[in-house]
């Protein structure tokens, strides 16, 4: 993306000509359609402590977002910034594992700006710091109840991440992440009946009552399991 002021190429993560100083709108630049008039909103941006304003983004569906006029952030209502995502960016069949390792390491990585916590702009405490995604290289700031802080330039680093299939690879992480946790619970409990199962065995004396040793260890193991 361009400057647009001076039409020089923006540097990674920057939003902020290196030429010219230019704070440049990356974010609604991304987006094919936004539009509607800016109204005051009575939250206050959590970097510059300043009222933010509303605004009315046309992508797909009409979103209605808070964004600060100073340094660009802005923040999200649960489940938003995933929805602007999902209506944003569509069709995107398969995962391009080389473009998204460009983007975090020669795009992101290099540009990352200081570690700072903010507050959430309807209560105030103090937001967790969390990736969003797999291999997004965006840290957000997030607030359980209330919804999720981005600062300026970082929706249109998400939007690229998405059309390089980074949601694509993010639900494969979770669904094998998902299939592993199951796998470990299959394992424990079948090594805590096979425990039980020795356990009882001894007790009755390797099997007494269900014949030689052998298949009353079988017999017990499947009185266990049903």
């Amino acid at each position: 993306m361009d400057c647009s002021n001076c039409a020089a190429p923006l540097a990674g993560k920057s939003n902020i000509c290196r030429y010219c100083g230019t704070l440049n709108d990356a974010d609604l630049r991304t987006l094919e359609h936004h539009g509607g008039q800016a109204a005051p909103s009575d939250r206050d941006c959590p970097r510059c402590d300043r009222a933010m304003q509303s605004i009315t983004i046309s992508a797909g569906d009409s979103f209605e977002l808070e964004r600060c006029e100073t340094c660009l952030g802005i923040f999200f209502d649960p489940g938003e910034l995933d929805s602007l995502i999902d209506k944003s960016v569509s069709h995107v069949q398969r995962i391009d594992n080389e473009r998204l390792a460009i983007l975090v390491d020669e795009e992101w990585q290099a540009h990352r700006s200081t570690v700072a916590y903010v507050k959430c702009p309807v209560c105030g405490v103090l937001m967790n710091r969390k990736n969003y995604g797999s291999r997004s290289g965006i840290v957000v700031d997030r607030c359980r109840n209330h919804g999720v802080w981005l600062d300026g330039g970082e929706l249109s680093q998400l939007l690229k991440w998405s059309k390089a299939g980074g949601q694509l690879h993010d639900r494969k992480r979770q669904e094998e992440d998902l299939e592993l946790e199951e796998r470990k619970e299959r394992a424990a409990k079948r090594t805590k009946l096979n425990a039980q199962a020795v356990e009882r065995g001894r007790y009755m004396g390797g099997g007494i009552g269900y014949g030689s040793s052998l298949p009353g260890l079988v017999r017990i193991i499947f009185d266990l399991l049903i």
